[in-house]
């Protein structure tokens, strides 16, 4: 339970004056709005505010701006630094040969809202929004869970690598008519992806020892709308990543693994994992994708498994007998914008799939985030 501050309530109480509301304030101090409606009860915050000041704008001088927007940043950090991670223990594993769960996550685009026009009702349905994430989420979450109490049996699975390939978040400026396309700017869009994915690993401790979560940027999160090779750091998701690493920094049993660069090798046992978002490659027809694949094998080479998101449509490309590909897919079912570029609806599809010491891939599964 958080210890409140003398300043942190003269700073709740001032921002009541000036008329904010409990869910502004609780999003400005990086709190719940249980919290900060608990507190507001608690001391008696409201009392002596004027009701007609609830509904003014607020009116700060510049040097007022400075010393409020100081004191929030002083207190988000605080606050941040006092987050207690409730740790769960690892399902004990049984005594067999020990194989490594890999799970691909990417093109999540929170704060995406989806419309398409459906043929069977002859009228126009939501198929993503911030609540089809949520359900989407659990469904992930609840199928990992299935997937590891199924093989659990017969394996020891007790480490889990995420890839995570980047696009967790749409943006809301870099594409002009994506005015239409989002229910929250992006501020908020990296605040959900923090918070959810957040408790989402603290759960799957319940299943793994040890998790690394390795995290490529998307094009999505960049920070201009112009094409220009920005560096890595100006990614909206690199901030996302930079706050899992902190907040995991305590926890040996989670490591975040977070590459300056678009392009990544990470190993597990002697297998190299070649990792990016996919925006690199060019055209949509499969046979021209596959021909770049096969570019990237003769000019990198040295690796054994390629993941990738950014096409909307999970696959598995058969490019040699030496590579293996996951194409992942994403979260938004029959999006508008994969219909236009390559005629047909997205599957919200994510890989999962195992490894050993001997093989690169030994089991493997399409989690369909619909069911």
């Amino acid at each position: 339970m958080h210890k409140w501050q003398d300043k942190e309530l003269r700073l709740i109480k001032e921002l009541l004056n000036k008329g904010e509301t409990v869910t502004s304030i609780a999003k400005l101090l990086g709190f719940t709005f249980s919290q900060v409606e608990h507190v507001i009860r608690r001391f008696n915050l409201k009392e002596g505010i004027h009701p007609t000041n609830i509904s003014k704008p607020i009116k700060l001088k510049k040097e007022e701006i400075i010393q409020v927007t100081k004191e929030i940043g002083e207190n988000l950090y605080k606050n941040y630094k006092e987050i207690k991670l409730e740790i769960p223990n690892a399902k004990k594993s049984i005594k067999g040969k020990e194989e490594h769960t890999i799970l691909d996550i990417s093109d999540v685009h929170i704060g995406m809202k989806n419309e398409v026009f459906d043929a069977k009702s002859g009228k126009k349905i939501i198929t993503y929004n911030h609540k089809i994430f949520e359900k989407e989420l659990a469904i992930l979450q609840k199928s990992i869970f299935e997937i590891h109490s199924l093989l659990s049996n017969v394996y020891a699975l007790k480490k889990l690598t995420i890839f995570v390939l980047g696009d967790l978040i749409t943006n809301d400026r870099i594409f002009p008519e994506q005015v239409f396309e989002i229910d929250k700017v992006v501020g908020l869009q990296v605040w959900d992806a923090i918070n959810y994915f957040t408790k989402f690993f603290v759960n799957l401790l319940n299943l793994y020892e040890h998790i690394d979560i390795v995290c490529i940027v998307g094009n999505h999160g960049r920070s201009t709308s112009n094409l220009y090779n920005e560096p890595v750091e100006n990614n909206f998701e690199y901030f996302i990543y930079k706050v899992w690493e902190k907040q995991f920094a305590d926890i040996k049993r989670i490591n975040v693994i977070i590459p300056s660069t678009r392009f990544y090798i990470h190993k597990i046992y002697n297998w190299k994992h070649l990792l990016m978002h996919g925006d690199a490659m060019r055209g949509s027809t499969d046979s021209y994708i596959e021909r770049q694949i096969k570019e990237l094998t003769l000019n990198l080479g040295g690796f054994d498994v390629m993941h990738y998101g950014h096409f909307h449509k999970l696959k598995e490309r058969e490019i040699s007998d030496k590579v293996i590909v996951k194409q992942n897919g994403c979260w938004i079912s029959q999006e508008s914008y994969a219909l236009k570029v390559y005629k047909t609806y997205s599957v919200p599809k994510q890989h999962i799939f195992g490894c050993n010491d001997k093989r690169p891939e030994t089991w493997g599964y399409k989690i369909d985030l619909r069911r």
